[in-house]
């Protein structure tokens, strides 16, 4: 192909785009590629055309997502991937797009792929992190950490194989650690295990292998009620049980257990579930479900209680109270009743259960005058046999959660009040009836934005940041929720609003509230959308740099130099600024929420194969217990562009501190809204925005001892007195890691 030939060529592939035609410019391009020499091995510069094949490749792509073509999808990506071997946006976007269909364990091949070639690409990073937590949820490892729970079962599988029930299926075996326990048992006969996750059945099958046990169990990649397996077994194990008991499925998986896998005088493990319940108050939790900034209902002449959390009408939530009650932001203010017993043993129980013919009633007594009722907290007993149990009460710090049923009201209750309440669990939902919730005509919201719409501090300075302004044509709020330009509309400030759809009910119920005509309002459904209005100029741009999660809005940051030129010369962009901050801090609660940390688990190398599901990031902490190693500092001046930035500080701990008690890095964000304003930190207890942590690796400072091989002598590492941390932003992540030299840690 001539010069002349090619330049058509991409005359052609650029009319095909403007058409919107992408398969035609998909084709097109590939022929001129086909014509180009190959690009030199490790070429770094940027090609024009490859940028140009890349943008047609994610059009094209989404275009048959839009027709439900997924295989042509990934075919489509993989022809582009034999032009660009190993190019890192387009491996990234495959993976994004394998992630979004639950292809999870492909999705996070990708990921590491475009890590190995540059660790410094965050979005892959930041996807990887992600996926992780997709495949191998982070309670997961809360579990497999609790050793009061491990040797509970341990024990009771044990009395029971001695006792003669010998014949072992672990149902949702998940790593095969329950399986473990009844393979060590001198008096087992046979064994066998299932699990529903490919994930989970790849990592048992290396466990079982690793132990030399593959050939003493029959594992199976499937649920129970689908085993077709012929057989049936004595003893039955599992431990399919979430905050509210029977959210997994329990009572099903029971039923049928009962009914085809267990024989006609076999026992199942656990025994027995005894479910308690009682009355909260807590703002904390409170406040992602209702309305409660009075500031806020004043200024738009809103109804009390008007809003409500879409999740607040879930049957219940997971919450971990023993966090809130360590942050003083949680108390029972009714007495504790246990409300209902099912015999896991019992054929007929289970079946009552869980049609619904059986219920418990329970009357709670509150405690005192003066107190708010926000909703009620269960927790269960669970008897595992006749020796052996565990419990879920908040007090004993288990690894469960406990279920919240929030109330759509904060109600006073006064002394020796009866609250008269209902709990079943019907089709395996554990749900809690009751007549305390209110009837008013209510608008359902996200659940984050009622968290942005409760944090009174971030609302008093957004809107003292825009008080000055006034005499403008056309404004941009690209915030959870853009209270801030609607109050500018409503006091004639500006005459029209961009903002996010996300919440166009909400926005059009404030508007009719406050005479704020919609016509000045536009509800666009992203930000790639305002930048395709080019007729707005814009007088004011507000952003929402810092997400609920407590990590950067990436999508915005990375926009932010696109958006600048529909700016006027004199226009405004708040925040100003934004400042990274943090510290280092001990925690062993949050690093057995991130890894395996449990000497039984590493003798049975179960930690060796959930090494690589171990992640570095954990984000919306909300309270929780650690120890300050340091002080907190400014760690980085965050960019608003999707460039690469680095930055390195030195950071004293307290005092000299072993390795192995160097946990975390927990940061969290400094906003300058105006120059005129003080920053606003998001660590603060009301922020709508958590607070997040950086794990650190165990192996960041190798082992906490090394040996002489000249003189056969252990020599330990001196205590850490300083760390440097370096951070890096890309792409709108940000990352930050300890930056080690040697072996013993120092920076």
């Amino acid at each position: 192909m001539n010069s002349d030939e090619e330049i058509g060529e991409l005359k052609d592939v650029y009319d095909f785009i403007a058409q919107t035609k992408f398969k035609k410019a998909f084709v097109c391009a590939t022929k001129v590629l086909d014509q180009q020499p190959p690009l030199p091995s490790g070429a770094t510069d940027e090609d024009p055309l490859r940028e140009l094949f890349l943008f047609i490749i994610n059009k094209y792509a989404d275009q048959l997502e839009q027709e439900g073509k997924i295989e042509q999808v990934f075919e489509t990506i993989e022809q582009g991937l034999q032009y660009f071997p190993g190019h890192p946006e387009l491996l990234n976007e495959t993976g994004v797009r394998l992630q979004r269909y639950g292809r999870s364990l492909e999705a996070s091949i990708c990921f590491e792929r475009v890590l190995l070639q540059d660790v410094r690409y965050l979005k892959a990073y930041q996807n990887l992190q992600n996926t992780k937590c997709e495949l191998v949820e982070r309670w997961h490892f809360r579990m497999l950490n609790d050793v009061v729970r491990n040797a509970a079962f341990r024990a009771a599988i044990e009395n029971q194989i001695a006792a003669g029930y010998d014949e072992v299926l672990d149902i949702g075996t998940g790593t095969g650690l329950l399986s473990m326990y009844a393979l060590h048992c001198a008096g087992i006969k046979k064994a066998a295990a299932c699990d529903g996750s490919e994930i989970m059945v790849q990592i048992a099958r290396d466990v079982f292998g690793a132990n030399g046990l593959s050939d003493r169990i029959c594992l199976f990649q499937s649920y129970s009620q689908d085993l077709k397996i012929g057989e049936r077994f004595s003893l039955i194990v599992t431990e399919t049980l979430d905050s509210g008991a029977f959210g997994e499925g329990i009572l099903e998986t029971l039923i049928h257990a009962k009914k085809h896998l267990l024989l006609p005088k076999g026992k199942i493990i656990p025994s027995m579930v005894t479910l308690h319940i009682s009355g909260y108050q807590s703002r904390a939790l409170t406040a992602s479900n209702i309305l409660i900034n009075e500031e806020f209902s004043e200024e738009f002449s809103l109804p009390s209680n008007c809003l409500l959390s879409k999740e607040g009408t879930k049957c219940y939530d997971a919450e971990d109270i023993s966090r809130i009650q360590a942050n003083d932001d949680f108390e029972f203010v009714t007495d504790t009743v246990s409300a209902v017993v099912v015999d896991f043993n019992d054929l007929d129980c289970l079946v009552r259960f869980n049609n619904g013919l059986e219920v418990g009633e329970v009357v709670l007594t509150c405690r005192n005058n003066g107190s708010l009722l926000d909703g009620f907290v269960v927790w269960f007993d669970l008897q595992l046999d006749d020796q052996n149990s565990i419990s879920t009460d908040p007090k004993t710090n288990t690894c469960w959660n406990q279920a919240i049923f929030r109330l759509n009201q904060r109600l006073p209750v006064a002394k020796d009040q009866k609250l008269k309440l209902t709990i079943s669990c019907k089709d395996g939902a554990l749900a809690v009836a009751h007549n305390l919730n209110s009837i008013d005509n209510q608008i359902s919201v996200d659940e984050h934005v009622i968290e942005f719409l409760n944090d009174n501090e971030y609302y008093t300075s957004l809107t003292q940041s825009v008080k000055g302004l006034s005499d403008m044509e056309k404004i941009l709020d690209l915030s959870l929720f853009p209270y801030a330009g609607l109050k500018l509309l409503k006091e004639g400030k500006a005459r029209k609003l961009l903002c996010l759809d996300q919440s166009e009910d909400l926005v059009e119920f404030i508007a009719n509230q406050n005479d704020i005509p919609m016509g000045s309002i536009i509800l666009v459904n992203s930000v790639q959308e305002i930048l395709v209005l080019n007729d707005y100029t814009l007088d004011l741009i507000i952003l929402q740099p810092v997400d609920v999660f407590g990590q950067i809005n990436s999508e915005h940051f990375c926009l932010y130099q696109s958006l600048l030129p529909k700016l006027k010369p004199i226009g405004t962009v708040i925040p100003l600024t934004l400042e990274l901050h943090g510290c280092l801090i001990e925690s062993d609660w949050i690093v057995k929420c991130c890894r395996v940390d449990n000497q039984e688990l590493e003798e049975f190398q179960i930690n060796k194969y959930l090494a690589s599901l171990e992640t570095e990031n954990h984000l919306d902490l909300g309270p929780f217990t650690f120890r300050q190693l340091s002080e907190s500092i400014k760690l980085a001046e965050v960019q608003f562009d999707g460039k690469l930035h680095e930055h390195e500080v030195e950071l004293s701990l307290y005092e000299p501190t072993e390795a192995t008690r160097v946990h975390a890095i927990l940061y969290y964000y400094y906003l300058g809204f105006t120059t005129d304003l003080p920053k606003l930190s998001t660590n603060r207890s009301h922020s709508f925005a958590k607070r997040s942590a950086f794990i650190i690796s165990k192996c960041t400072f190798q082992a906490a001892k090394k040996v002489d091989a000249n003189s056969d002598q252990t020599s330990f590492a001196p205590p850490l007195a300083r760390l440097c941390l370096t951070t890096l932003q890309n792409h709108g992540v940000i990352r930050c890691d300890v930056a080690t030299t040697d072996a013993w840690g120092k920076a």
